[in-house]
């Protein structure tokens, strides 16, 4: 079997992302990240002391799959973006696996990567000051 011709097969792909985000969100919703320490430690700031700009995500996206948002936004604000781009995912590719129906992508193109890029790297300075 041609292992490049198994990883270009849009519907492995979309299992794949499925099965991988429905995974994560469940346990997310489940296991509470602030609660249950199984999760593994951030190691950029085990080893500066600083918060990267994904600290607090899983605890943020906790607190949102269980809508308390005040929460959500005090671990991670990004949680807002990253958990529904998530979702989003699972849906796009459902859609193209049980109804072959392809839904709009999301936009991504280089002013949109400067874009996001340059707001982490702002959140990024701004939560460690």
């Amino acid at each position: 079997m041609d292992v490049n011709r198994l990883l270009e097969n849009k519907k492995l792909q979309g299992t794949a992302v499925i099965t991988a985000a429905v995974f994560f969100i469940l346990v997310l919703y489940i296991w509470n990240p602030e609660i249950l320490h199984y999760y593994p430690p951030c190691l950029f700031q085990s080893v500066t002391g600083l918060l990267c700009p994904g600290c607090g995500g899983m605890r943020g996206t906790h607190n949102l799959l269980h809508l308390h948002f005040a929460e959500a936004y005090h671990y991670n604000p990004f949680v807002f973006v990253s958990t529904p781009l998530i979702v989003y995912a699972v849906v796009y590719y459902a859609a193209l696996l049980l109804f072959n129906k392809q839904l709009p992508k999301v936009p991504v193109n280089g002013l949109t990567i400067g874009i996001v890029s340059a707001a982490v790297l702002i959140f990024w300075i701004l939560r460690n000051l």
